[in-house]
């Protein structure tokens, strides 16, 4: 056992890996959330009621607890149940980024301000109620089924449905912090020649 680390409830686990670990954008709530994240990879194990320790205890050498959890973390996050460790984790200098290419993209959506002009002369169409909800809900569907996907990969023994959620829509606010806004078009009615 590591005594370093003796057994805490899962909300002082959260607190020690938002001051060490955890990127600054991530609040107490989804950090508790996140344990459980990491109960269900085996990183961490419940003792009684609220009690939790690190699974396997770490090993005594010049490298540090921090720096141990850390590489660990990493090395999980390459692996297919991991795949939402690194949107948690503070950027290092060591890792690159997941997805990212290093190439700037070729086009940008907007850059035609030609196109943005004919779009703003264009008369806006009239809905009813029902085509609304009709139009909406196929936009929204995408949505929906990324939601559904990320949420059944996070649920686990210790992670709720709940918390889930809450990890996901960080996951997605990490997400949008990395795309530029388009404009919006309404591409349903736009003739194509």
């Amino acid at each position: 056992m590591n005594d370093k680390f003796p057994p805490r409830t899962r909300a002082s686990w959260a607190a020690w890996l938002k001051d060490d670990l955890l990127a600054v954008e991530v609040d107490e709530a989804t950090a508790v959330a996140f344990c459980g994240h990491l109960a269900d990879l085996g990183v961490l194990k419940r003792e009684g009621e609220d009690n939790w320790r690190i699974a396997s205890p770490f090993t005594e050498s010049a490298i540090s607890i921090q720096e141990q959890m850390e590489q660990r973390l990493n090395v999980l996050g390459a692996t297919e149940q991991g795949f939402a460790l690194h949107y948690f984790l503070k950027p290092s200098p060591n890792t690159q980024k997941i997805g990212e290419s290093g190439k700037p993209e070729s086009s940008k959506a907007g850059d035609n301000p030609e196109s943005n002009a004919r779009l703003s002369d264009r008369p806006t169409s009239n809905l009813s109620n029902l085509q609304l909800v009709k139009k909406y809900g196929r936009q929204v569907q995408s949505f929906v089924d990324l939601e559904k996907s990320f949420t059944d990969k996070l649920l686990g023994e210790h992670t709720t449905l709940k918390e889930a959620r809450k990890m996901f829509n960080f996951i997605l606010s990490r997400m949008k912090q990395k795309t530029e806004p388009r404009p919006w078009e309404q591409l349903s009615r736009r003739r194509h020649k």
